[in-house]
């Protein structure tokens, strides 16, 4: 069996888009490489970019294995497995279309507040005149981010609004640098968890975890530079793990998650948990990802972790082949009952 590594290449010395934040370094491709190999024939790195079909059409791969972020836009999750899905090579984690929508910020808290998820308020914000215009509707202290935005890209300290006359200026200069609509949502102050799942049908919910970062304020920064720790399994007493499982297994079927996601909440200071995000497409770097911690401590090493996931993503392809050959069957029989 060959698998495809597909996975995003950074610009020659790190500059570039700044989605980069998100792409995973050299050393991880190739510590990913070698883990998927240890589960095929063989693996081969292809590069997301302009020429990735005709490299898929070439190498003729048996499973794609994907963590490409892509490059701009609100589809740019989306890009990597369009192209798989119009080339019929099945593929590790979820469809384009849900790769979308988890990205929309406001869509998927949209989703979570009807199945009864909560979130924190929040406005979506196209103009710094629309912004000036609701500023005195919202309570504060907000945080303003890019919607489409990734690993805390957009999040810092200087991105919470303390009071209605400084909303517009941030709006403003957030739409200036990242192009694409602003989130602000209720400023949560408190504890960062996270809960990891793997698989499908029946879908195990790894063990919560909590990641600290040492500047206080889990940020773009503190992820650009891996600057936090994680504490899992992370004891958050019995009942609101319960609830914090149960939504994150609640809002990965909502969103049509497959094979693996990662959902991030907040705890406030009185222990209430604030859902933030899901991401259906998680850094697996074994050096600084955090959702590897989470499946260690279900007891998956890295290897381990890649080949239950290639094994998620077969045992899948397979069952649709095989549910898609029974109904055309069955209708080629009512069709042409003769044959």
């Amino acid at each position: 069996m060959k698998i495809a590594l597909i996975y995003d290449e950074t610009t020659p010395g790190g500059e570039g888009s700044w989605v980069e934040a998100e792409y995973e370094s050299p050393e991880s491709i190739e510590a990913l490489l070698n883990a998927i190999g240890r589960h095929c024939d063989r693996v081969v790195p292809v590069p997301f970019g302009q020429d990735m079909a005709d490299v898929l059409r070439q190498q003729k791969p048996d499973l794609a294995f994907n963590i490409a972020e892509g490059r701009e836009g609100p589809s740019r999750e989306s890009l990597a497995p369009a192209v798989l899905d119009l080339l019929q090579i099945p593929y590790t984690a979820s469809d384009g279309v849900t790769l979308g929508v988890s990205l929309n910020k406001a869509m998927t808290k949209r989703l979570a507040r009807d199945a009864d998820i909560p979130t924190p308020e929040f406005r979506l914000f196209y103009s710094a005149e629309q912004a000036a215009a609701e500023a005195e509707m919202l309570r504060y202290p907000l945080i303003v981010k890019p919607n489409y935005g990734g690993s805390s890209v957009g999040v810092g300290p200087e991105s919470i609004v303390h009071e209605p006359g400084t909303l517009a200026e941030h709006v403003a200069c957030c739409l200036c640098r990242y192009q694409q609509p602003c989130l602000a949502e209720r400023y949560v102050e408190g504890d960062d968890v996270t809960v990891g799942l793997l698989g499908n049908g029946e879908v195990e919910v790894l063990p919560v975890g909590r990641v600290v970062a040492s500047s206080g304020m889990y940020s773009e920064m503190t992820k650009k530079f891996h600057d936090r720790e994680v504490i899992c399994p992370y004891r958050a007493g019995r009942e609101l793990e319960e609830r914090l499982r149960a939504w994150s297994l609640a809002l990965y079927r909502t969103i049509g998650a497959r094979d693996l996601a990662r959902v991030d909440y907040v705890l406030d200071r009185e222990g209430k948990a604030w859902l933030l995000e899901i991401n259906p497409l998680p850094g697996l770097s074994p050096f600084y990802g955090v959702y590897p911690v989470l499946a260690e401590a279900a007891g998956y090493d890295h290897a381990a972790l890649m080949g239950r996931i290639i094994d998620l993503a077969l045992r899948r392809s397979a069952a649709k082949e095989k549910a898609t050959h029974e109904r055309l069957g069955a209708r080629t029989a009512q069709q042409y009952p003769h044959r």
